[in-house]
Parts: C-alpha cells; sequence; structure tokens
C-alpha cells in the first residue's frame, strides 16, 4: 500500500504561490533576485528572517497575513515600514498596513486559478460582480506607474 502525507497549507493560495515560484526559479520560497538570478536559502532570505533583522525598508504583502501567523519580532518590524496590503479581506496585517487596496476574491467576484496541495490546478470562474479588481490587474497598474 502506498500513501503520502501533504501538510496542511494556510492562507489562500499558498500551494500555489509556491507551486509557481518553483517552476519560475527551481525554489519554492525564500529567493533573493538581487544579483540577477535566484538564490535560495530560507535561513537567510524568507520574509520571516528578513523583517526579524529588520533588513527590508518597504512591503508589499499580496493575499495573505504575516502579522497573524510570523514572529512577534517580523510583525512589529512590518508595522513599522510602509506596507501596502492588496487583499479581498481585512486582516491584521491590513489593519497595519499604511495603505490597503481591496481586491475582487477569486472564484466568486473574479476568474483565477488555485492549486490543490497535491498541486493540481483548479480553474476557477466569476460568480458575481465586483467593484474591485482582481489582484493580478491591480498588480498590472503597479508595475505601469513605477516603470512609467
Amino acid at each position: 500500500t502506498k500513501f503520502t502525507i501533504i501538510p496542511m497549507r494556510g492562507h489562500g493560495n499558498v500551494s500555489g504561490s509556491n507551486d509557481v515560484m518553483t517552476w519560475c526559479t527551481g525554489y519554492p520560497y525564500a529567493v533573493n533576485f538581487s544579483k540577477g538570478y535566484p538564490v535560495y536559502n530560507p535561513g537567510e532570505f524568507s520574509a520571516v528572517d528578513i523583517l526579524a533583522r529588520g533588513e527590508c525598508d518597504a512591503a508589499l504583502i499580496i493575499a495573505s497575513d504575516p502579522v497573524a501567523h510570523f514572529p512577534a519580532e517580523a510583525s512589529k518590524h512590518l508595522a513599522r515600514i510602509p506596507t501596502i496590503v492588496i487583499d479581498p479581506k481585512v486582516s491584521l496585517t491590513s489593519l497595519i498596513a499604511k495603505i490597503v487596496i481591496p481586491s475582487a476574491m477569486a472564484g466568486i467576484e473574479c476568474d483565477g486559478t488555485a492549486y490543490r496541495m497535491d498541486g493540481i490546478p483548479l480553474r476557477l470562474s466569476k460568480v458575481i460582480d465586483s467593484e474591485f479588481l482582481p489582484d493580478r490587474e491591480i498588480l498590472k497598474k503597479i508595475i505601469e506607474k513605477v516603470k512609467a
């Protein structure tokens, strides 16, 4: 008999985030791009590590709630720096953010893709209209403004 143990995942589409990062870089998280290519080191480059050491001076949080899940030192630093949150839900992180951009909820207010914990993609359909943009559209607009 064959079986597999897969740990339960947290907020939103964590499996999808890890899957896409792995496809793009070969690594699931804790990837540093400052040298122009991906460098993986979970003890050095994870969001928790960088925040706890106070090394970042701003943060863009997308569909995640690190204040609810990170160690206190990392969350305290996040509260001290300019933080932008893009999320369809109010969270502890959105409460400390300097800017909050509400987004449409994938699979309800916009289409999208979610990944099962075993890596299988599930196509999500829009069910109702929303006054908010999908997070992908918000990110495109931010990138356009930064490049301008």
